[in-house]
């Protein structure tokens, strides 16, 4: 949503699946469409902002100048993270394709515009023609605007990164999570869970090892309550978050094995949304 007039964006791809094993693979993906749409009725109605002619799959909005969006835009030669700068202008609006980061190879996924204008990305994971994962994955930060960008990956995360998350709690915006997935084929693979850093990825510490972490929401009230999602091993919570080694355990009433994402209701921080991948969407009472 824009900050200041209600419009909507949302990133659109013809490619379903994206970043899920079966979906990593160039000949998979590069034959696929995808835009920028937008809304300025509330979702009744939609319109292209940008074609892009390749799948979309991230949008932020810089919080320091409104007329600044980032997309992330999925394609083995063409994808990387592209910048408008006039985004008032609707479907004029001018789109510019960001340096590539190093080891990159066309799958960006999050991006993050912080209060001090540095920009965090993930790559997320790759396979070439013969299935084997590529080292071409992570997390990335740039500040100077996408100029140029620093790897600031743990070793864990360069085949199968997926998001990566800013804590709300942290002032500094120094504090981060990233979800990863553990991969097949090169070692070392067992290498998913959940990591962070408390000064923006110079250092990671492996909070958790559960061997497919696809997404991490942090309560926006209390910074010790946090949940992730899990490929096959449902839900988890913790109730520590800020602890040196937190404690985490299953969500024993969430029935599906693979959910995606929390979403916490903005107009009652005690419900949360869980979507997921094939289970339909919940809503609980925390």
């Amino acid at each position: 949503e824009h900050p200041t007039n209600g419009t909507l964006y949302a990133a659109t791809s013809s490619v379903h699946d994206l970043y899920e094993s079966t979906y990593l693979e160039d000949s998979r993906i590069d034959g696929g469409a995808g835009s920028v749409v937008l809304s300025n009725d509330k979702g009744q109605t939609w319109q292209t902002l940008h074609d892009f002619g390749h799948p979309v799959i991230w949008l932020a909005i810089d919080p320091n100048n409104a007329e600044n969006m980032y997309a992330s835009v999925v394609h083995s030669s063409q994808g990387g993270i592209y910048l408008t700068q006039n985004l008032g202008s609707g479907a004029s609006a001018s789109w510019v394709k960001l340096a590539v980061p190093p080891r990159t190879e066309g799958h960006p996924f999050n991006i993050h515009v912080l209060k001090d204008g540095s920009l965090v990305a993930t790559f997320s994971g790759r396979r070439n023609s013969s299935g084997a994962f590529t080292e071409s994955s992570g997390v990335f930060l740039s500040v100077n605007g996408g100029a140029s960008w620093q790897d600031r990956s743990d070793p864990g995360m360069r085949r199968w990164t997926k998001d990566v998350v800013i804590d709300p709690h942290d002032s500094n915006q120094n504090t981060w999570y990233v979800t990863v997935f553990s991969h097949w084929g090169s070692p070392p693979n067992e290498v998913g869970g959940l990591y962070r850093t408390t000064n923006r990825g110079l250092t990671w510490q492996r909070i958790s090892e559960s061997y497919r972490v696809e997404s991490m929401t942090i309560d926006p009230v209390d910074n010790n309550t946090m949940y992730f999602c899990t490929e096959t091993e449902g839900l988890w919570s913790t109730g520590n978050l800020s602890a040196a080694n937190p404690t985490f355990s299953e969500v024993d009433d969430y029935p599906f094995r693979h959910p995606t994402r929390v979403f916490y209701n903005s107009f009652d921080p005690n419900q949360i949304w869980v979507t997921s991948f094939g289970g339909g969407l919940r809503v609980y009472q925390q």
